[in-house]
This record gives structure tokens, C-alpha cells and sequence, in this order.
């Protein structure tokens, strides 16, 4: 697609990964010094563990409007806006005084980082049909993954070395930077926008959620995504309280699952097209399901950091290559809405994320084994429901085998 056929050009797929990024990295690099925080600011680990919850909540809600407004009022000014919202709340989060202070800058960060998810997939949407937008969808989460992969080390490093102010002190910096770049260098792709009231915007997400493919697909990959985050929010506590592991330990034991879902993207943007993005889709989630029943035997067997971390790089492979043709498939079911499609995966991706993340908080936390409950049964919701969103297509497929035999 490009300008001379009268269609969006093609953005730079190094900047959406950059706006994608932002919103990750600030999740990640805050994890490290959570168990700071609790010596910081006085109180039970739970409540500082609303640092992340609520900022998983904020993404959730702020990804219900960010869609909807930018299928009316196009992507560019309502990424800007977003993106402004999150460098105010990195500065808000600096010079916070108070866990309440700290936990509202982290909601506002969260409101504006939460239009760079919306937006990146929202645009891949406008200019590419569903398997090359998996394709593209799968290389801006490789590239985006660089950031949050080096996350937790540098939140670590900087909590441990300089102050837990600086990590958003940095993260700041970079949504400037970033917010720079978008308003010199990104131009509008939503050319067919739509009318926006509030009948509309409930009639886009009922005519979505009507839909059984999308319904299956959206809570796979919200499925998927709260394994993930609930591993990431209970691991640092962990290694800390349970394994007497330094806050950095988390950064480096975290980086090789990192650089697997990097893998899994790779092998996702490479074969999506040559193998089909269903079939990829399957094998995915089955490895992430099989990578969670050995995390759960070999923890009952000897709970040690390699029992946490081995299986979870292996399923960072599995997710990489699930991940993305789930979201293509969602957005591409009705291309017209699918700003709203995007907001709404991300919405059901980030509350189910942050229920995983609370239940942990309130869970016994004597033992390894709630975190990885937690994390094994939703990497099992998530193969149960892949197989429920593919189950269609195979059928179709099967009848079309049948009548051409027939024929």
C-alpha cells in the first residue's frame, strides 16, 4: 500500500516498536525495585505491589478509549497525546513523596504508554491484510522486546547504584524522545474515520464481542499475557525473600526469556506467511502449555531460580510465535473498527493480566508454588481457548478438502 494507490503509507515499523516499547519498559524496570520500595515507603508487600496491578489497570481502561477516539479522530494526535500523558506521569512518579503518589503517577504513565500499544497495532492494521500483518505485528514485538529485555537490569542497576527515582527519570527522557519523533516523523494512516458518540463506541465493542473468533482469540492472548505478567510481578519477591538472591539477580535471570520471545517473534515474522499464522499460532501455545507443566514438576521436585527460569524461557518461545498471529487474527476481523480491536485485546490483555498479578498478592507468600499455580493455569486457559478460536477454521478447512474430493 502506498500513497500513489490513494492508501495510508507504510509507517516505519522501527518507530511503532519504539511507542510499543515505552509502555514495557516502564512495566519491567519498575519490577526490580519493588521489594525497595516496601524499605522506601513503609508497608506490606501487597500494597506496593499496586505498583504494578494498577498500572497493569490503567493500561486495561485507557486502551477502552484510545481505539475508538483514533478510529474518529485518526492515530498521529491521539498517539501525541498519550504519549505526553506518560512522560507527565514519569516526572509525577520522580518526585513522588508517597506510595499514593507514587501508585497515581504510575496509573497516569500507564494511561499514556497504553496509546503506543493501541496505536502500533491499530496502524499495522490500517496497511497490511492478516498475515502480513502478523508478519509485521511479530517484527515490531521483536524490536520492541529489546527494550523491556534490558529493563529489569537497568531498574536494578540504577534502584541498586544511583536511586529508584532514576529509573523514571530515564523512562521520562525516553517517552521525550520518543514524543519527538512521532510529531516530526509519523504521518496519519486512518483515512476512513468513523463516527464517534458514545451508541458508537458501545456498538463497536458489542459488535466485537459478538463475534466468537474474536472473543477466543482476545482472551487467548489475554490468557498468554497474564502467565507472563504474573511470573514477572511474583519472581523478583521471590528470588529476593525465598532464594536470598540481590534485586539484580532478577535482571539477568530474565534476559535469556527475554531474548526467547525475541526468537519466538523471529520465527513468527519469518514462516507466518509460508506456514500459515494458524498453524503457528497452535504450536506456540502448545510449547508455552508444555513449558509450564515441567515448570510445575520441577518446582515440586526442587524449587530453585533454574526451575523458574528455564521453563519460562522456553515458553517466551512458545508466546513470541503465538502472540502475534492471535492479535492479527482479532484486528482483521473487522478491519473498520480495528483501533477498537486493538484497544479492546489490549483492555482484556492487561485486566486479566492484572487479576493474575492480585491474586498472587494475595496468595500465601511462603512458597514458590501459588506464583507458579497461578502461572501454570493460565498458560492452561490459554491453550484451551487457541484451540477453541481455531476450531472454525479448521472445520472450514476440512469442508472444503470434502467437497473438492466430492467434486
Amino acid at each position: 500500500m502506498n500513497d500513489a494507490e490513494g492508501l495510508p503509507r507504510r509507517p516505519s515499523l522501527a518507530l511503532l516498536a519504539a511507542v510499543t516499547a515505552l509502555a514495557f519498559s516502564a512495566l519491567h524496570m519498575v519490577v526490580p525495585a519493588l521489594p525497595i520500595l516496601t524499605r522506601v515507603f513503609p508497608d506490606d508487600a501487597g500494597r506496593v505491589q499496586l505498583v504494578l496491578t494498577l498500572y497493569l489497570a490503567g493500561i486495561a481502561a485507557g486502551q477502552l478509549l484510545y481505539g475508538p477516539i483514533s478510529d474518529r479522530f485518526g492515530r498521529r494526535p491521539v498517539l501525541l497525546a498519550g504519549l505526553l500523558l506518560f512522560v507527565a506521569g514519569s516526572l509525577l512518579c520522580g518526585l513522588a513523596q508517597s506510595l499514593a503518589a507514587l501508585i497515581l503517577g504510575r496509573v497516569l504513565q500507564a494511561t499514556g504508554a497504553c496509546a503506543g500499544i493501541v496505536l502500533g497495532r491499530a496502524i499495522i492494521g490500517d496497511v497490511w491484510e492478516r498475515e502480513a500483518a502478523a508478519r509485521g505485528i511479530a517484527l515490531v514485538m521483536m524490536a520492541m522486546t529489546l527494550a523491556p529485555a534490558v529493563s529489569p537490569a537497568i531498574g536494578a542497576y540504577l534502584a541498586e547504584w544511583v536511586s529508584w527515582r532514576a529509573i523514571f527519570a530515564l523512562l521520562g527522557g525516553f517517552g521525550a524522545i520518543v514524543l519527538a519523533i512521532v510529531a516530526l516523523r509519523l504521518g496519519e494512516t486512518n483515512r476512513r474515520p468513523v463516527r464517534l458518540d458514545f451508541i458508537g463506541m458501545a456498538g463497536s465493542y458489542t459488535a466485537l464481542l459478538r463475534s466468537p473468533r474474536f472473543r477466543a482469540y482476545a482472551l487467548c492472548s489475554a490468557a498468554t499475557s497474564a502467565s507472563w505478567f504474573a511470573f514477572c510481578g511474583s519472581a523478583p519477591y521471590v528470588l529476593s525473600s525465598l532464594m536470598h538472591r540481590a534485586p539484580s539477580a532478577y535482571g539477568l535471570f530474565i534476559l535469556p526469556a527475554m531474548a526467547t520471545y525475541m526468537l519466538g517473534n523471529a520465527i513468527a515474522a519469518r514462516f507466518a506467511v509460508r506456514w500459515g499464522s494458524t498453524s503457528l499460532f497452535v504450536a506456540g501455545l502448545a510449547l508455552s502449555f508444555l513449558a509450564g507443566i515441567a515448570m510445575a514438576l520441577w518446582c515440586l521436585a526442587h524449587a530453585d531460580p533454574w526451575a523458574l527460569f528455564v521453563p519460562i524461557t522456553v515458553s517466551s518461545v512458545g508466546n513470541g510465535m503465538s502472540q502475534p498471529p492471535a492479535m492479527a487474527a482479532a484486528i482483521t476481523i473487522n478491519p473498520r473498527i480495528a483501533g477498537a480491536a486493538s484497544g479492546l485485546i489490549g483492555c482484556l490483555q492487561m485486566a486479566v493480566s492484572g487479576i493474575a498479578t492480585f491474586a498472587i498478592g494475595v496468595l500465601p507468600h511462603d512458597s514458590v508454588l501459588p506464583m507458579v499455580a497461578v502461572v501454570g493455569i493460565f498458560m492452561a486457559l490459554a491453550m484451551g481457548l487457541g484451540l477453541l478460536a481455531v476450531r472454525p477454521e479448521r472445520q472450514a478447512r476440512a469442508a472444503s478438502v470434502s467437497q473438492g474430493e466430492v467434486a
